[in-house]
């Protein structure tokens, strides 16, 4: 009996060495392993969210309720062209949207529902809100002349538009610090393109060309962060853009009138600034040759308006030709 007593007691001992185990076991499965109950983190859910870009324009704005109703275009592959209200989260971002803005933004669509975000206005309503000056809003026209406006460069220099006088000057407005990559980063690759197209052409006419990108954001686009912004063209530009291309600051106290005479729009909420875009060429002679107010231009097109101008300016008339009967308003 003794040793039958001893098997009898080692399977007992294991049996409850077996069960042990199996607890620990599952008490370390049940909590690596989600509840049913419970949802996904949010950053599991972020990775799963789906986000559409969005063109289209504001219809109507229900600050209270944080929404946006928007005239949308079609999105291929997700819907149709149509009027819907979209919630807005981060809704500091309405205070600076009127009815009829062009806007484009990113519908995100997560298990949750659906909301805009990373909106940007690409052209305001005609009657929109509040210009950054009390000054009625001014669109460019061929033959205006352009203020001698300051502004602070890449080196820390105060310069002026007359420093440029007798050059075509090619003028657009970014921020550094600009997110979307179809607004403030697609102008300055566009730019860069160009002066490598100008920089690589040994012709006279391509030599009096200059390029000038100018900051509506004094605060944080320092010497040394235009400097820098610059330097991340160099696969473009080869490195050495300053020959040609100068990146300035426009300083706080004359922003409004610059803003206004260029045509540009501009609001800041936090640290994202809500604009418009403006790119101008500028006759050697300081006047207004032609505007952009959209971003739908192309490096050959700045390049053959350049041309033109030095065309036109050495056979004594400045600006593009109007068609006959075409009103100067």
């Amino acid at each position: 009996m003794g040793p039958v007593g001893e098997k009898v007691s080692s399977a007992s001992d294991f049996g409850k060495q077996f069960v042990g185990l199996l607890g620990i076991f599952l008490l370390a499965l049940s909590a690596t392993l989600p509840g049913c109950s419970k949802s996904a983190p949010p950053a599991v859910q972020e990775t799963q969210a789906k986000r559409y870009h969005l063109v289209g324009k504001v219809v109507s704005i229900d600050q209270q309720h944080a929404t946006l109703n928007v005239d949308g275009q079609e999105i291929p592959g997700f819907m149709g062209a149509m009027v819907m209200p979209y919630p807005v989260r981060d809704d500091k971002s309405l205070s600076s949207l009127s009815p009829g803005d062009e806007i484009t933004a990113d519908v995100v669509v997560t298990s949750d529902g659906t909301y805009l975000e990373n909106i940007a206005v690409i052209k305001k309503a005609a009657s929109g809100a509040a210009k950054p000056s009390a000054e009625s809003a001014h669109e460019p026209q061929p033959g205006d002349r352009v203020p001698d406006f300051a502004m602070i460069d890449q080196d820390g220099r105060r310069i002026r538009f007359s420093s440029f006088r007798g050059d075509v000057v090619l003028v657009t407005f970014i921020y550094t610090r600009c997110p979307f990559p179809d607004f403030c980063p697609l102008v300055s690759r566009n730019f860069a393109k160009i002066y490598a197209q100008l920089r690589n052409n040994a012709t006279p006419a391509a030599k009096k060309v200059r390029l000038l990108t100018l900051s509506f954001d004094p605060k944080n686009d320092t010497p040394a962060a235009l400097r820098e912004y610059a330097h991340t063209f160099d696969p473009t530009t080869g490195g050495h853009p300053f020959d040609r291309w100068d990146f300035a600051a426009v300083p706080e106290k004359e922003l409004p009138s610059v803003a206004n005479f260029f045509g540009l729009y501009y609001s800041f909420s936090g640290e994202q600034i809500t604009h418009s875009l403006s790119t101008t060429v500028i006759n050697p002679d300081g006047t207004i040759y032609k505007w952009y107010e959209q971003n739908d231009w192309q490096p050959a097109d700045l390049i053959t308006d350049s041309e033109r101008s030095l065309e036109q300016t050495n056979q004594g008339n400045a600006g593009p030709r109007r068609p006959r009967g075409t009103p100067n308003a």
